[in-house]
């Protein structure tokens, strides 16, 4: 079963996109409102399969995070309000993007399409 990383630091937000990736048949690897327990979950396990990522996660960029995942060689799909950031355009620029809020049916063609 493909295991998906979910960060958001808006609690309903973060429920959302749970259920609609346990919905669409994906595994949890994850689910963190910070980016320090996001971290530690790679840190102590493995990484998922993808990850969900918004971009600022209690007011800090959420870049760090995203390079630990991409240097296991896994993709990420940005989820935010801001798209507008100089990393999406140079360091990130392969990565997933979707504005908030994204549907059930943007969610899914993301997902399947980072993950091929």
């Amino acid at each position: 079963m493909t295991d998906v990383m979910i960060v958001d630091d808006e609690a309903l937000v973060l429920f959302d996109l749970v259920m609609t990736v346990e919905d669409l048949g994906y595994g949890v690897h994850s689910e963190s409102t910070t980016i320090e327990d996001a971290i530690s979950a790679i840190e102590t396990g493995s990484p998922p399969d993808v990850a969900l990522l918004d971009i600022d996660v209690g007011g800090s960029p959420v870049w760090p995070l995203a390079r630990k995942i991409v240097e296991h060689g896994k993709p990420v799909v940005f989820v935010s309000a801001n798209l507008n950031h100089e990393e999406l355009r140079e360091e990130f620029a392969s990565c997933g993007r979707l504005d908030k809020p994204a549907s059930r049916d943007e969610i899914a063609e993301a997902i399947a399409g980072a993950l091929n």
